[in-house]
């Protein structure tokens, strides 16, 4: 992926991945090294200036217009006029008859996607009402209620404190062991890419490129006293060390 300029950006450079149906992949890298850019790339929001992108047997903005895509953002990006309840039904009113799920169920698959998010009670509470994690939360819920095969996440808790970061990395695996979506994360967090994902990808710097992909060891349902088993250790060791980069970095 290269974007026009004086001189050229080459953003991402020789990436070759096969993501399995309903994976956790997580992608790690320094800023800049393209993950963002990868996401919008899956998503079809971008299209690559070389090479090929295939979802499902699709073109990306095939299985864009098949409503295949759920999308988190590191913001919550929710309308302040509309209740909690309202902006995860939102997505569905605007797909209209090219929402997979029929008008007579949004309702109750949103109000039961809020009791999962462990907001019920808050449903016509709107933003301004909510803390920064609670509108996360209901974020979350607007990408899965036309139930998406592949949840693109793009930094969702980089700028929460660690204590809401750590209760909804538990929340995320709890709601996507119900619905097992195929999930894309991108994170700065080494410990929570090892944390949340069956795989990790990790990406050199600009251009990005993989340097390495590592299996995670750990059995489901997670724990976070997983956190100080000794593979956890050594595998969180060997890719700060692969990034060549202080600890605290990827911890921010």
């Amino acid at each position: 992926m290269v974007f026009p300029g004086s001189p050229p950006v080459i953003a991402l450079q020789d990436i070759s991945l096969t993501i399995r149906d309903k994976e956790f992949l997580a992608i790690v890298g320094p800023s800049g090294c393209g993950k963002s850019t990868l996401l919008r790339l899956v998503a079809g929001l971008l299209q690559p200036t070389e090479g090929e992108i295939v979802v499902h047997s699709k073109h990306p903005s095939q299985a864009q217009r098949d409503v295949e895509f759920g999308f988190v953002f590191q913001d919550a990006v929710l309308f302040p006029w509309l209740t909690a309840l309202q902006n995860v039904i939102l997505p569905v009113e605007i797909l209209g008859k090219r929402s997979p799920l029929p008008v007579q169920e949004v309702e109750g698959v949103a109000r039961q996607l809020l009791a999962d998010v462990r907001l019920h009670g808050f449903e016509a509470h709107y933003p301004e009402q909510l803390s920064g994690g609670m509108r996360q939360r209901v974020s979350l819920a607007r990408a899965l209620v036309y139930q998406p095969s592949t949840l693109l996440m793009d930094e969702p808790f980089g700028a929460l404190d660690e204590i809401t970061r750590d209760s909804l990395n538990l929340l995320l695996l709890e709601v996507w062991e119900k619905n097992r979506a195929t999930v894309i994360f991108v994170t700065h967090s080494i410990s929570e890419a090892l944390f949340l994902a069956d795989r990790v990808v990790v990406l050199s710097p600009r251009p990005g490129r993989i340097t390495t992909i590592v299996d995670v060891p750990l059995s489901r349902p997670r724990t976070f006293d997983m956190r100080f088993l000794p593979e956890f250790t050594f595998l969180a060791a060997e890719l700060r060390k692969l990034l060549q980069l202080p600890a605290e970095v990827y911890e921010s």
